[in-house]
């Protein structure tokens, strides 16, 4: 009885839940690759609901007594992250759907009004629930655990359906991630640039990433939301291998959900994101690309050409290489100094200037573009603090100098004061006959068939600490040259010897009046340019 009336309160709430975007955002029929259907609640007796505490196998811990908990295949304690699964109830049909590991805030509030950031990971085709390829733990990849045909083994180690392997990789860099947070909350502003002070949520495929998993993932994503205070302009995702693969496939279905995503090794092209014409839906996403340099599915040069088409849409990915290294780029990615720190920075609530310009150029035509994610039911724009009449798309063309900054409703197409999302942070559009602007998007100059890369952090930084992480190959000087936007250098001949990977810290002297610089970064013939925004 207990059991069922947890169900019905269920049902009541998930029923009347918000849906946060227009409805042919949540199903459609007719989307370029197919039906398109995040939808959690169909009718009243046809819904998706999780069981929380509880994995779906059929170990047995003595005969017709089921387990229900997961098989331990890590090397650590994973208990932290609390087991469930997404079921979906069709009539008398009641069905399982997806494993699932939650990893919660320390000192989790119902009540903490800002809400808590989310990080969805996707792992890799290893960590499957029973198939890698042919390699299977029961049956073979047709297999499926609600026919249960021909029978799964009982015994209480068996490894199919484990919701525990995928937790292997990842999993104990979000822990110790959220271990540094101590019981801060996520806002607090002493927490450390590795501390992670929110939600991890690691589902489990079985055999393989398709879009159809990955849809029952958002759903699982979109059921957390109505149960747990998440907030949903910081809902973050990442993954490995052909979990990069289904990090694309998921801004792709939903980019009005994410506000960061960080493919790592990801195999084939950005899930069809550009066969499928979807670029400019998800160009407002910031992008964390990892790449291995001596990998080979993906290689460098095919990233690299996902990366040219992203720009070309108008994003502006961060794109990192790791010399000397291959597939298994994600352990070097989550030791990044700002991988967590990064993604904390991105909001759903701020706006992305196309292709990273902000600066009017009348005679280049060149007139910055602003935008925020489709979908939403209203939108609102506001210059120098003075809304503007007529401004209710996702995008708005500035045309003329000033602070701007906009605002959604995931609630009504006519909010009042309190059904709008906050404003975004403001963005300054400035005017210039440069002819190369402050925020335009400066190409990496390819010379050679070795990569130099180099990377600002933080940016924005102050003049007088300029740090570089610099990629080189091989033995020899770095020249950094920083120049201002109209081509006035500011610091030059600078050598720094830097082998391989390393970090290295500018110092300039008498320092730099506030604005956008370009540093210019050269090794031999090999050459780099990155924008550096300083603010004192």
């Amino acid at each position: 009885m207990k059991r069922l009336f947890t169900l019905i309160t269920f049902c009541l709430c998930s029923l009347y839940s918000l849906s946060q975007v227009k409805s042919n955002y949540i199903y459609s029929t007719s989307m370029p690759y197919g039906t398109l259907d995040l939808r959690t609640k169909i009718s009243s007796t046809n819904y998706y609901y999780l069981n929380e505490n509880q994995t779906f196998s059929f170990r047995e811990s003595s005969p017709g007594i089921r387990t229900n908990t997961y098989m331990d295949m890590t090397s650590w304690d994973s208990s932290p992250y609390t087991q469930g699964h997404l079921r979906w109830k069709n009539g008398t049909s009641d069905k399982f759907v997806l494993n699932y590991r939650l990893l919660k805030p320390n000192n989790y509030q119902s009540t903490y009004a800002e809400g808590y950031p989310l990080i969805v990971i996707m792992h890799g085709a290893v960590e499957r629930g029973n198939c890698y390829y042919n390699a299977c733990y029961h049956s073979n990849f047709s297999y499926d655990p609600n026919r249960n045909s021909p029978a799964a083994p009982k015994t209480s180690t068996h490894k199919l359906l484990n919701n525990d392997h995928h937790v292997s990789i990842g999993g104990k860099q979000h822990l110790d991630a959220r271990t540094l947070a101590g019981t801060k909350l996520p806002n607090d502003p002493t927490l450390a640039s590795r501390a992670f002070q929110g939600f991890v949520l690691m589902p489990q495929m079985m055999n393989i990433w398709d879009s159809l998993n990955v849809q029952d993932v958002i759903r699982t994503v979109r059921l957390l939301q109505e149960k747990y205070k998440i907030d949903p302009n910081r809902i973050y995702i990442h993954g490995l291998s052909i979990g990069g693969y289904a990090v694309y496939q998921a801004i792709k279905r939903a980019p009005w959900m994410f506000a960061a995503a960080l493919p790592m090794s990801a195999v084939t092209e950005a899930a069809y994101i550009f066969k499928h014409n979807q670029q400019n839906k998800v160009a407002h996403i910031p992008l964390w690309v990892f790449q291995g340099a001596t990998d080979t599915n993906p290689t460098p040069s095919f990233t690299q050409n996902v990366i040219n088409k992203f720009k070309a849409a108008g994003a502006t990915p961060r794109y990192t290489v790791y010399s000397s290294t291959g597939h298994i780029v994600w352990n070097k990615a989550y030791a990044e100094p700002d991988f967590f720190s990064w993604m904390k920075t991105k909001n759903k609530a701020d706006l992305h200037a196309y292709k990273g310009i902000t600066t009017i150029i009348k005679s280049k035509s060149q007139y910055p573009k602003l935008m925020l994610a489709e979908g939403f039911f209203a939108y609102q724009w506001e210059k120098n603090g003075v809304i503007i009449s007529g401004a209710a798309s996702n995008t708005y063309t500035v045309t003329t100098p000033g602070k701007y900054r906009a605002r959604f409703s995931r609630i009504s197409s006519a909010p009042t004061a309190s059904q709008w999302n906050r404003w975004s942070l403001p963005v300054t559009i400035t005017e210039t006959t440069a002819t190369t602007a402050a925020g335009e998007l400066v190409e990496v100059v390819d010379l050679t068939t070795e990569e130099l890369s180099a990377d600002v952090y933080p940016n924005p930084t102050s003049s007088d600490r300029i740090q570089l992480k610099l990629q080189v190959p091989g033995e020899g000087a770095v020249h950094i040259q920083i120049v201002d936007q109209i081509g006035r250098s500011y610091f030059t001949d600078r050598l720094v010897d830097v082998p391989g990977e390393g970090r290295v810290e500018v110092s300039v002297p008498g320092g730099l009046a506030d604005g956008m610089y370009l540093l210019h970064i050269s090794h031999g013939e090999r050459k780099v340019v990155q924008r550096v925004m300083i603010k004192n």
